[in-house]
């Protein structure tokens, strides 16, 4: 993984981005704090994580206050 600064980006974005094709990531830095990654394309990856939906799941059981109610009252 290559760290590189925007304006040595902006100077030579198709050197950094033949690299990315061929498989190399790259780390954009902004005054020397990282901002951005430059990874390569995913075709397997059909939506990217902020748009994928989330799933609600259910747990059945006690809730947790009352397991550890259930504990201390145990433990006495």
């Amino acid at each position: 993984m290559q760290k590189v600064n925007i304006r040595d980006l902006m100077h030579n974005f198709s050197h950094y981005l033949k690299e990315v094709k061929e498989g190399d990531c790259i780390t954009v830095l902004e005054r020397n704090k990282e901002v951005a990654d430059i990874v390569p394309h995913n075709p397997n990856v059909r939506y990217p994580g902020w748009k994928r939906t989330i799933r609600k799941r259910s747990i059945s059981g006690e809730c947790f206050s009352e397991t550890i109610v259930r504990n201390r009252e145990q433990e006495r």
